[in-house]
This record gives structure tokens, sequence and C-alpha cells, in this order.
């Protein structure tokens, strides 16, 4: 999912630096804005990096290693063809099918299959049902809503739970807060700009 944020800076700089960004123009603008994204990529990427030290619920819960799924997210966002910018502003990319419940409640259903498998074991726990099927001679036990293998004695060791739907709902935590984009927006363009001034005005 892009993740499109306006950004109000000039409220966050201070009155003298927003009048030297509202002069800008041309490549000035432009670099003045690769700048601030460049800030508002580092704080994405560091808040999702917590968050892949933090939240394994699930993988705690059943006993499993996590998969790195916000790990990914942060290195996605980290990478140097998530941010763009022109004259008209900075564009950091978040394409990671996760990002979407910070801004809304994400309901779920199955695509190619009758029903979700949801991993309910270690064994299960980042893969897909049809990964383990044959390996694990996988299969559905009559009258039930569960997705089971045999264990060591012959017994049911069930894997997944199936359900037609889950709604996963909305999480804003996920990514930083408007006003700690903002802050970070404003601090790369004060440095930007108090740099360039040091230089001799090469904005």
């Amino acid at each position: 999912m892009n993740v499109g944020v306006n950004i109000d800076v000039l409220e966050n700089v201070g009155e003298g630096f927003a009048e030297l960004i509202s002069m800008l123009e041309g490549a000035g603008r432009v670099q003045l804005h690769q700048a601030m994204g460049l800030y508002v990529q580092q704080e994405t990427a560091e808040h999702l990096s917590d968050i892949a030290h933090t939240r394994h619920a699930t993988a705690e819960r059943i006993g499993a290693a996590p998969t790195g799924f916000w790990a990914d997210a942060a290195e996605r966002v980290e990478s140097p063809s998530a941010l763009s910018a022109d004259a008209s502003g900075a564009t950091l990319t978040i394409a990671h099918p996760g990002i979407k419940r910070a801004f809304q409640s994400v309901t779920i259903v199955p695509v190619r299959a009758a029903a979700l498998a949801f991993p309910i074991h270690e064994i299960a726990y980042g893969h897909r049902a049809a990964e383990l099927w044959d390996a694990l001679k996988l299969f559905i036990p009559k009258g039930s809503s569960i997705i089971a293998m045999h264990d060591a004695s012959g017994g049911i060791l069930p894997l997944f739970a199936l359900c037609r739907s889950v709604t996963q709902e909305q999480d804003r935590t996920l990514l930083p807060s408007d006003q700690e984009w903002e802050d970070a927006a404003a601090l790369g363009a004060r440095l930007e700009i108090r740099e360039a001034l040091a230089e001799g005005g090469r904005l």
C-alpha cells in the first residue's frame, strides 16, 4: 500500500526558517524536500524496526520463531528507491502489506480458497497450509474447522484454524504519529538550510 501524508513543516520550523523556505523554488526546493524526506524516512524505518523487536505476540503464544514481518517493512522503507522528491514535495513509499492497518481496519477474506487458514502451532507459523500439505500429509478432520496432521502416536495435531474472514482493527501506532513525522521533516529542513547558509547559500 502506498501511504500519502501531508506534512505542514512551516508551522514547526520557526518564523525565520519558514520565511527562507517560502522563498525557495526550483532545484533548491527539490533539494530541501529531499532532505526533509530523508529524516521522515529515517524516523519511519526506526519506528518499524522497534516494532519488529517487540511485536511477537502470536509467535510467542504458540512457541514459534518470529517471521520478521515488520523487519521486512523497515528494510523496505530504508531502501533508497522508497523516497523521491520534486518541487512539490517528497514521497515515501511504504510498500508492505501490513501498513494499511495504520490508517484503517482491514478485513481479510480468502482469494483462492474457501477459508482462511491461520497458524495455531509452531510447525505452521510462517507458512501457508499449501506449502506443508503434501510434506506433512495435512488433512481437514471431518466436521472440524482445522487443518491437522497426525502426530507420532497417530493422534490429530491441529496446525491451522479455518475461518471465513478476519478483521484486524486499525492500529495507528504501527507508524510514527503525524507529529513525529512533522518534527522529523522540520528537523531535516532546518539542518539543510543551516548547512546551506554555512556554505554561502547554495540552495
